[in-house]
């Protein structure tokens, strides 16, 4: 689909979550923040706490405990947990 975010969960040892979204929040060091597609590039610390997915089936909410987020130019973003 156009303009899609194409959203990935990294851990060490894989990837245990990929799919194309609409939009993600997710809280950050800095507060929380909400990535729609064409976000400017950005890497962030993850603070404890939810994130809330929109995709074609509806929002979903997943518990974080910290990580990384990064935010590349290609309407990509990925959490390193």
């Amino acid at each position: 689909m156009k303009n899609n975010i194409k959203f990935k969960i990294v851990t060490p040892e894989k990837v245990i979550y990929e799919d194309e979204i609409f939009q993600v929040s997710i809280p950050t060091s800095s507060g929380e923040i909400t990535v729609l597609p064409n976000h400017i590039p950005l890497i962030s610390v993850l603070e404890a706490g939810e994130m809330m997915i929109k995709d074609k089936d509806g929002e979903h909410v997943m518990a974080l405990a910290g990580g990384f987020l990064e935010i590349k130019a290609n309407n990509q973003v990925v959490i390193l947990a």
